[in-house]
């Protein structure tokens, strides 16, 4: 899979959006944790939080990232609760069922509207109006993904993933 920006350009984009390694929102984190399984809850889609979904969001809560080619815009990558409704809910249950996985939302593209999601192994997807994609097998390639506007077929997706 090939990737437009670096790890090192990743890193500059998260550290000019307030980023740093080992960075812990803490309560903050835990409160959109609870929110976002509490809403997608009442929506229809059941997810119990798992570690590799805490910990991301514990790193990553509440940054946001702006978009590349529009920094000044209301686009972007947001880490934080958005509006979910029974179709979303739905569309992540569908997902989750074809990862054979739970999956958490973890990231909103403001720009696509679409959501990024972790599964407990670390795995990112993207559910989007125009389908689902695989994003990556860790933060970096998802993030890379979620910068340039790129995603993967799911039939993309390494099987080593």
């Amino acid at each position: 899979m090939q990737f437009r920006i670096t790890p090192e350009e990743v890193d500059a984009r998260l550290r000019a959006a307030g980023w740093t390694p080992g960075r812990d929102a803490g309560p903050e984190a835990l409160a959109l944790v609870d929110e976002v399984t509490a809403t997608l809850a009442a929506n229809g889609y059941e997810v119990t939080p798992f570690p590799a979904a805490v910990e991301f969001l514990r790193e990553f809560a509440s940054l946001e990232i702006p978009h590349p080619d529009e920094p000044d815009a209301e686009k972007g990558i947001a880490f934080t609760v958005r509006y979910f409704d029974e179709d979303s809910a739905e569309s992540i249950s569908e997902l989750s069922e074809w990862a054979e996985q739970p999956l958490f939302p973890v990231a909103f593209d403001r720009s696509d509207f679409a959501l990024a999601l972790i599964d407990p192994l670390g795995r990112f997807y993207l559910t989007h109006w125009s389908g689902d994609y695989y994003l990556g097998k860790n933060r970096y390639e998802a993030f890379a993904c979620l910068l340039m506007g790129d995603h993967f077929d799911l039939t993309e997706m390494p099987s080593d993933s």
